[in-house]
């Protein structure tokens, strides 16, 4: 069994845990990224920390019930998943795993989960709302959007039921659409446009065709819908994706730019945007650091304002992307994080 390639100042970075235990048994609603914090300080590297045993073909794939245990190969830690708890039995006097002189002895077993039922790297509620919404648009994209011309029976303001006839869908609108509304301009620090960032506002279906003036009705909303909202073709819901934590492949550096909820004070699972997208090279599961701004502070000996060290403040690992624009979910926060604050390759 062989563990990935890791450079010294790799694990140097990853230092075991002060005391912990050398043991662990998964439980339902664990994610990999708890268990890889629950022995490491630094768990978005669980990939390369996660023993490629026989019995298990993905390591990824650790399920509720199955032991971890923290070993080491020559003064490297590492993790192995020695499968279901359950189905191992502990005899006294022999040299093992256990730091208290028992022996855990394996015995074969066919796992009978569902391949649903593995652990996810994080909880699914810490991005699920995001996972469509908002959207991040450029200009073009946002004006080429169809859009709510006006209401079929002089309402101003649109609900469940209401009915309200579109415009600029083509000459074969979709049956279902999700309805937006343009909200705050997402800018870099120095006033560089990114993108229109989209809130949502309802879903609309289609109940009368027709090239000109299309009707549809309000199915489901949030908010009230209003003239002018945009319409975007509606899609599945995909799946909570699998995500694999790493760095990015080069030196990327980038700021806070907006808070999905409007929070001043951010911790973690708050989700964010951050001023790098795909056309920087984000991917999703990318993670970086995150960093404090300089503050400046009066200095009263020397009378003089001085300003201050940028400061290691947390983790953040993109599950979203634009060309302009990632959104990220922050994993760790040291203190709070706001707006401004700046990203970074770890």
């Amino acid at each position: 069994m062989l563990l990935a390639s890791l450079s010294p100042s790799a694990l140097a970075d990853r230092l075991v845990v002060p005391h912990v235990p050398r043991h662990y048994i998964v439980r339902k609603g664990d994610t990999l990224w708890g268990i890889a914090t629950h022995f490491f300080r630094d768990p978005w590297r669980w990939p390369g920390i996660w023993n490629r045993n026989r019995q298990i073909r993905d390591p990824n794939l650790i399920y509720p019930g199955d032991l971890i245990a923290l070993r080491y190969a020559h003064g490297k830690p590492y993790l192995v998943d020695m499968g279901p708890a359950a189905s191992q039995t502990r005899s006294a006097g022999h040299s093992g795993l256990s730091s208290s002189g028992t022996t855990v002895v394996l015995t074969p077993r066919v796992r009978s989960h569902a391949l649903a039922m593995a652990i996810p790297t994080l909880s699914p509620n810490a991005i699920g709302p995001f996972l469509q919404r908002p959207l991040a648009l450029s200009r073009r994209q946002f004006h080429r959007l169809g859009y709510v011309a006006a209401a079929v029976h002089r309402h101003t303001y649109l609900g469940p039921a209401s009915r309200f006839y579109a415009r600029h869908l083509g000459a074969h609108p979709d049956k279902v659409y999700e309805i937006y509304r343009r909200g705050p301009t997402l800018r870099a620090s120095d006033g560089d446009f990114l993108a229109y960032e989209t809130k949502y506002v309802g879903e609309a279906r289609l109940v009368r065709g027709g090239r000109r003036l299309p009707e549809f009705q309000v199915v489901s909303s949030i908010r009230e819908v209003e003239a002018g909202d945009r319409l975007v073709p509606w899609h599945p819901e995909p799946p909570i994706p699998y995500f694999y934590p790493r760095a990015p492949h080069r030196q990327v550096s980038g700021e806070v730019v907006a808070a999905t909820h409007n929070n001043l004070n951010l911790g973690t699972y708050a989700a964010v945007a951050i001023n790098i997208g795909k056309n920087a090279g984000m991917r999703r599961g990318y993670v970086l650091r995150l960093y404090s701004r300089p503050r400046r502070f009066y200095n009263p000996v020397a009378d003089r304002t001085e300003r201050g060290r940028r400061e290691r403040i947390g983790l953040l690992m993109i599950f979203r992307t634009f060309p302009r624009v990632s959104y990220g979910v922050i994993m760790q926060a040291r203190r709070e994080i706001h707006v401004g604050d700046t990203v970074g390759t770890p």
